[in-house]
């Protein structure tokens, strides 16, 4: 996202989604004290900024960058909650406008995912089983996006269901950035690297450099799940991970047996016209 004020979209579309979410969940009724409500805005839409820094000891970016967030959610959280006849939340709530607030969002977070993966590659050593860090700077990149959940639902109620979204999105995708953008001489990252470039001779990668592409990929991924998972569309039960490989699955196996009831009628064919013919004469 390095387009003309990028950072500041990108923050307004993340500010933008927590003053909506506040205003169609924990605080539908409206009955919700202002400044319990803006608290909230600021956790559901900036957690991860609020205590995803800390980790690894680092200021939040709720201080550091505060200028940017912290405006972004006054602004948000006044359009939201106190425009005329609620037509802030009413434009929101348009799909056109939902799209573009979404893609803001996601470019957020999937650059912010990225950053903290790269910050914990260049800080922390490798240990002596293996070339490159891996675990710490993929948890570090999950964990991000995350910190939300466990601040509103506590641990018990944010994990006591299953895996969120959030942490399957980002082992996996920042799994796949860490590995083939940071894993120069392990096998991992060797072996992944080297099966991209093979498809199509390498013109997959479209001449971009091992970092550029794997974030592109990221931001991508990130993007189009956003954007699917929307009530518009699929929903927020969809899973992009697990659901496309479900339904090819469960497609090849409902043909195959179309294809197998297909050979059963038809071997059981010529017994039907023998009967038939005995009970002719």
């Amino acid at each position: 996202g390095s387009f003309s004020y990028a950072t500041e979209l990108q923050a307004l579309g993340m500010a933008l989604q927590g003053a909506v979410a506040v205003k169609s969940g924990l605080n539908k009724d409206g009955k919700m004290h202002w400044f319990h409500a803006f608290a909230l805005t600021t956790i559901v839409a900036f957690g991860g900024g609020w205590l995803g820094f800390m980790l690894m000891g680092k200021p939040t970016s709720m201080i550091t960058g505060g200028d940017i967030n912290v405006t972004s959610c006054i602004i948000a959280f006044l359009l939201v909650n106190y425009t005329p006849f609620d037509i802030g939340f009413k434009a929101l709530n348009f799909l056109p406008v939902k799209i573009v607030v979404t893609a803001f969002a996601q470019l957020f977070r999937s650059s912010g995912m990225i950053r903290f993966i790269k910050t914990a590659t260049s800080e922390i050593q490798p240990s002596p089983y293996y070339p490159t860090p891996l675990f710490g700077p993929i948890v570090y990149g999950t964990m991000l996006g995350n910190m939300s959940g466990f601040m509103l639902k506590g641990f018990d109620g944010y994990l006591g269901v299953g895996m969120p979204w959030p942490f399957q999105n980002g082992l996996f995708i920042g799994t796949f950035f860490h590995v083939f953008a940071h894993d120069e001489k392990g096998i991992l990252g060797t072996t992944l690297r080297g099966f991209v470039k093979s498809i199509g001779n390498g013109t997959l990668l479209g001449g971009l450099d091992d970092i550029t592409f794997a974030h592109v990929i990221a931001a991508g991924f990130m993007q189009l799940a956003g954007i699917m998972m929307l009530p518009n569309f699929l929903g927020p039960t969809f899973n992009p991970i697990v659901d496309p490989p479900t339904w090819v699955g469960q497609t090849i196996a409902a043909l195959l047996r179309v294809e197998e009831h297909e050979e059963v009628v038809k071997s059981s064919s010529p017994k039907k016209e023998v009967d038939h013919e005995i009970q002719s004469n």
